[in-house]
C-alpha cells in the first residue's frame, strides 16, 4: 500500500511546472522489523536518503520485498510537507518457526506427515508455506479414506528467540469408502465392463473400497483407452461427480462419458521418402481394412515399422498415422502412414560407462555391434539382452550420442554393476536326512574378467559333498569356454554306502548358425568306493556285494542346449532346452559302463502385470554299455528338488517297483508348471504342479501313472547368498500322502 500526506503537495512535488525535478527521499523510517535488518529492507526497496523520488520505484521495490517471503503485509507513507519525500515503511514479518504439531489428528501419524512437510525450526513460514501443508495434509487424510478431513491453523504465541510454533487442528472426519460407481452416457459397454478397467472398486468383501485421486485419474484413463481400443477414438471421460450416499459413511462417484461413434479402419496407405517397397510395410501392418478402430495395435503398427527401418539403417526416421474420416463412408477411419527415412547412420564408436569392475572386453565380446556397423535395432536389442544375461549387472541402458556434421552416432551403453560374489551358509532339519546345510564361496566374475570359481560343501546325516570349480568362458578371448571341478562326495544308505573321487574338464562353444545355442562335450574320471553293502539277499542291492570295489569310471557327455531367456534369474520370456548323451565304459575304458540320455526343456511366457507362467519337461533313459557295470546309483530315483525333483515327496523315495522295494528306474519322466508372481525383481512367489516317476525300462513306462504333486513356494536372490526358496508341496499319490517342505539353494529354479 502507498499511502501519500498531504497528498496535493506530494502531487505538485512530483510534477513541478517547467518539467522540475522530483523530490528527493529525505528520512527513511523503518516500522515492525524484528529479525530482518532495516539495511535489507531499504536496500530492496531501490529508495534511500538523497535519491529521487519515484512512485514507479515505490511499486517494483514493495514487490521486491514480497519476493523476499519475509513479510506478511508492507505499507509505505509518504510525507512530503518539508520539502523532501520522507518515507515510513510498516511492515509484518512472517513468523518464524520454532516447530510444529498436530492437533487432534486422530489416525494419522505423526512420521506420515513429517516425510511429506518441509517446514523446518528456525524457516520463515508463509501464509502461502501454511496452505501448501495443509493441502498435503489433507492429501494423507484423503489417501486413508477420510475424504472429509478438515484441516486449520493457529500460531502460538513466540517464544524469547521470537520464534512461534505452528498448530495444525485437525478434524479427520468419518471413513469414508466407494459405496457405488455409476456410468452415465455410455451404451456400448455395460458399467461392469467398465468398472473392471479400475483399480478403484467400490467397497466390498476383499476389497477395501479406497479412493485415491492418482488412482482415479488413472481409472479414467484406463477407460478412455478401452473405448479407443475397441472401436471408439473419439471417446472421453467429460467428467466425474462425487456425492454421498445415504448411509453417510460411503461415495457416489458417477463419471460421465461421451462414447462418440463407433468406427473401423478404412484404406490403409503409405506416403512419404521412402525406400521400402508396400510388400515389406504390409508386413508389419497389424490393422486391415474393415477391423475396428484399436488405438493399441495402431500404435504396435507404429512400433512395427520403425523396427523396420532402425534394422536398416535409418536411426533419424520418422513415422507418422494420418488419421481420415473416409469420404464413402461414414465411420470408416482411412490410415496414410507418411514415411520419412533420413539418412541412415552407422555406428562410430562404442562407449562402456558404469562398469567399476567388470574389464570393457568383457561387456564388448557380447556386443552383436561393432564400431563402423550400420545401426541395427534388432542387434543393439540382442546386445543389451547379452549383457544383462551375464548376471554382473542391475541395469543395462543403452544411449546415444550425435555428431555434428555427420549422421553417424556414438553408441553409449551404461550399465549398474551388481555383487557377483557368493558366501553362504544354511542349515535346516529333514526327516530323512537329520540336521543338514551348506557351506558355500564363489565369485562369478572373478577379478572382472568374467571368469566363474566356487568351492561348495554341503552336508547331513547321510552325506558329505565337497566341489571345487573353475570357467573361464572366453578361452585367449574367444567363444570356447573351459571348465573343470574336483569333487569328494560320500552318501551313506540303508543298502550301502558309497564314496566318489574325481575330477572332470568340459569344452563348449557356441553354434554360430543356430542362435542362442551351443554345445559341449564334458570328460569324467572318478573312483567309486561301495562298501557296508546289505547282508539282505532279497534285496535289490545285494548284487553290489558281487562287484570288486572300489571300480573307475571314465565318462564322456555330449550336450546341445538352447536358451533363449531373456534373464538368467527369474525369466518372464523364453525358453531354456538341452539334449544330453552321457557315455561311460567302452572305448573310454574303466570298470563302469552306461549310456544316458536326458531331455530338459522349459518354457517361459509373461501372462499379465508381473504373472509368469512356467513348464517344463525332464525325460531320461539308461542302459549299460560294453558290458561294464551299471551300477545302481546311476539309476533314476525321484522326489525332492533338483533335477530329478518331484516336489511333495522327499529325496529318491519315487522309482520303479523291484519286488517290495523301490528302486532306481531306467526311463523317467517328470511335468513341471508353475504360475510365478515376482513380487519385485529379487522376490517371486509360486503356485506349482509336478507329476513324475520312474520305470523299470522304456517298455514298462506309464506316462498315465505319474506321481503327483502341488503346492506353493517362494523364491529370493540375495546378495552374496544367490538364489534361496522354500517350496510347500503336497504328494498326492502313494501310502504316505502328505505335505512335504523343500528347501532349494541354487539358480536351477
Amino acid at each position: 500500500m502507498i499511502r501519500a500526506l498531504p497528498i496535493l503537495l506530494i502531487a505538485a512535488s512530483l510534477s513541478a511546472p517547467g518539467g522540475a525535478q522530483a523530490l528527493p527521499v529525505g528520512e527513511v523510517v523503518v516500522e515492525g522489523t524484528t529479525f530482518v535488518s532495516d539495511s535489507l529492507l531499504i536496500r530492496t526497496l531501490g529508495l534511500s536518503t538523497g535519491t529521487a523520488f519515484s512512485p514507479l520505484q515505490i511499486r517494483s521495490g514493495v514487490r521486491a520485498l514480497y519476493s523476499l517471503g519475509y513479510f506478511s503485509a508492507i505499507e509505505v507513507l509518504v510525507d512530503s510537507s518539508s520539502g523532501l519525500a520522507n518515507l515510513t515503511v510498516s511492515v509484518v514479518e512472517n513468523r518464524v518457526l520454532s516447530d510444529w504439531r498436530l492437533e487432534n489428528p486422530g489416525d494419522l501419524d505423526d512420521d506420515d506427515v513429517r516425510e511429506v512437510l518441509t517446514l523446518l525450526p528456525g524457516q520463515t513460514v508463509s501464509l502461502s508455506d501454511v496452505e501448501d501443508a495443509i493441502s498435503s495434509i489433507v492429501h494423507l487424510y484423503r489417501e486413508d479414506h477420510r475424504h472429509m478431513a478438515a484441516v486449520g491453523f493457529r500460531w502460538e504465541e513466540p517464544d524469547s528467540d521470537g520464534r512461534s510454533e505452528l498448530v495444525f487442528e485437525c478434524d479427520e472426519g468419518p471413513d469414508i469408502r466407494v459405496g457405488r460407481i455409476e456410468f452415465n452416457g455410455n451404451t456400448a459397454f455395460d458399467d461392469g465392463k467398465l468398472r473392471g478397467r479400475m483399480s478403484t472398486h467400490e467397497d466390498a468383501f476383499l476389497r477395501s473400497g479406497r479412493l485415491r485421486e492418482s488412482e482415479l485419474s488413472e481409472d479414467l484413463r484406463k477407460i478412455e483407452e478401452f473405448y479407443h481400443d475397441r472401436g471408439y477414438p473419439d471417446a472421453r471421460v467429460t467428467g466425474v461427480e462425487r456425492s454421498m450416499l445415504d448411509d453417510g459413511r460411503h461415495l457416489l462417484i458417477e463419471i460421465l462419458v461421451d462414447e462418440g461413434p463407433y468406427c473401423s479402419f478404412g484404406e490403409i496407405g503409405f506416403s512419404g521418402g521412402r525406400s521400402l517397397p508396400d510388400s515389406v510395410l504390409r508386413r508389419t501392418l497389424e490393422i486391415r481394412a474393415g477391423q475396428e478402430y484399436s488405438r493399441e495395435e495402431l500404435e504396435k503398427t507404429l512400433d512395427n515399422i520403425y523396427i523396420q527401418l532402425h534394422d536398416r539403417g535409418y536411426f533419424y526416421a520418422s513415422v507418422e498415422a494420418d488419421i481420415r474420416r473416409s469420404p464413402d463412408q461414414a465411420g470408416l477411419l482411412d490410415v496414410e502412414f507418411t514415411i520419412e527415412e533420413g539418412e541412415r547412420a552407422s555406428i562410430r564408436r562404442i562407449e562402456i560407462v558404469g562398469n567399476t569392475r567388470t574389464m570393457d572386453n568383457v561387456i564388448r565380446r557380447e556386443l552383436t555391434v561393432r564400431p563402423g556397423d550400420l545401426f541395427q535395432r534388432s542387434k543393439l536389442v540382442r546386445s543389451v539382452r547379452n549383457i544383462y544375461y551375464l548376471n554382473y549387472f542391475d541395469d543395462v541402458v543403452p544411449d546415444f550420442r550425435m555428431l555434428e556434421g555427420s549422421s553417424d552416432i556414438d553408441l553409449i551403453m551404461d550399465v549398474s554393476e551388481k555383487s557377483t560374489g557368493r558366501a553362504g551358509v544354511g542349515v535346516g532339519y529333514g526327516e530323512i536326512d537329520g540336521l543338514n546345510g551348506y557351506l558355500e564361496f564363489g565369485e562369478s566374475n572373478l577379478f572382472g574378467r568374467g571368469q566363474s570359481i566356487g568351492v561348495n560343501y554341503q552336508f547331513s546325516k547321510r552325506r558329505h559333498d565337497v566341489q571345487l570349480s573353475f570357467t573361464e568362458p572366453w578361452l585367449r578371448d574367444t567363444p570356447l569356454s573351459l571348465g573343470g571341478e574336483l569333487f569328494h562326495m560320500t552318501l551313506n544308505r540303508t543298502e550301502y554306502d558309497r564314496k566318489r573321487v574325481g575330477a572332470a574338464v568340459s569344452v563348449g562353444r557356441p553354434l554360430p548358425w543356430w542362435d542362442y545355442t551351443s554345445a559341449s562335450v564334458r570328460y569324467l574320471v572318478e573312483r567309486v568306493d561301495v562298501y557296508n553293502i546289505t547282508e539282505d539277499s532279497t534285496s535289490f542291492f545285494y548284487s553290489l556285494r558281487d562287484e570288486d570295489w572300489p571300480q573307475w569310471t571314465s565318462a564322456i557327455r555330449l550336450r546341445l542346449g538352447r536358451d533363449s531367456r531373456d534373464r538368467q534369474v527369474f525369466p518372464g520370456e523364453g525358453s531354456v532346452n538341452s539334449v544330453t548323451a552321457e557315455f561311460a565304459g567302452g572305448v573310454l575304458g574303466g570298470d563302469i559302463g552306461y549310456q544316458k540320455y536326458l531331455l530338459d526343456s522349459s518354457w517361459y511366457m509373461t501372462t499379465f502385470w508381473r504373472f509368469i507362467f512356467m513348464a517344463r519337461v525332464r525325460a531320461g533313459y539308461i542302459a549299460g554299455l560294453g558290458g561294464g557295470i551299471l551300477p545302481a546309483y546311476e539309476l533314476f530315483e525321484l522326489g525332492g528338488t533338483g533335477f530329478y525333483g518331484v516336489r511333495g515327496y522327499p529325496d529318491r523315495s519315487i522309482g520303479a517297483v523291484e519286488g517290495f522295494e523301490t528302486v532306481g528306474g531306467r526311463s523317467m519322466l517328470i511335468l513341471t508348471a508353475e504360475y510365478r508372481l515376482r513380487v519385485i525383481d529379487q522376490v517371486q512367489l509360486a503356485v506349482f504342479a509336478d507329476a513324475g516317476n520312474a520305470w523299470s525300462s522304456l517298455a514298462a513306462s506309464d506316462f498315465s501313472d505319474l506321481h503327483r504333486g502341488a503346492g506353493l513356494g517362494i523364491r529370493v536372490e540375495v546378495p552374496m547368498l544367490g538364489i534361496i526358496g522354500l517350496d510347500y508341496g503336497y504328494g498326492f499319490d502313494g501310502p504316505d500322502r502328505g505335505w512335504e517342505p523343500h528347501f532349494q539353494f541354487g539358480a536351477s529354479f
